[in-house]
């Protein structure tokens, strides 16, 4: 899975739209990857590509170590980018939960700004809120940690 991403992502660079997502349809296990969990989250969390998974544990009882992280490895993943993980225990909630996936990725906001005193390849935390409205569900912000400061 693991190197599925690293591949993903190198593709996506040569991506003719600058707004690039992937999505992940997976357990969360891997199968002896090239690239570790600590380097796909960081080459993700650097890159400007949002991440999100379908995590898809249809069983409560997990033999192998893997697939009892998918669910943590797969959130790990998707939140270090501002995108997050859909868990569903049956395969026929997949098209749902890409639905509800499809509509986020088309309803949302880009916020911006200019630090002052930018130093070079320095990795700047940053926090998002929002503000409470009177509509029926409370809105909720999914946003990337931090950036890597450049120039």
């Amino acid at each position: 899975m693991l190197d599925a991403i690293y591949l993903a992502e190198s593709q996506l660079r040569a991506a003719r739209h600058k707004r690039r997502a992937i999505l992940i349809l997976s357990d969360g296990g891997d199968n002896a990857s090239r690239y570790s969990l600590r380097e796909i989250k960081n080459l993700m969390q650097e890159s400007d590509v949002q991440v999100y998974a379908v995590g898809l544990f249809e069983t409560f009882f997990f033999n192998a170590f893997e697939a009892r992280m998918g669910k943590k490895w797969l959130s790990e993943i998707t939140d270090a980018t501002g995108g997050r993980t859909i868990t569903v225990d049956n395969k026929t909630k997949v098209p749902q939960a890409a639905a509800e996936i499809s509509r986020e990725l088309r309803n949302q906001y880009v916020l911006g700004y200019r630090a002052p005193n930018s130093i070079s390849n320095r990795w700047r935390k940053i926090k998002v809120r929002v503000t409470l409205s009177e509509t029926k569900s409370p809105p909720r912000a999914y946003y990337k940690q931090g950036y890597l400061t450049s120039e």
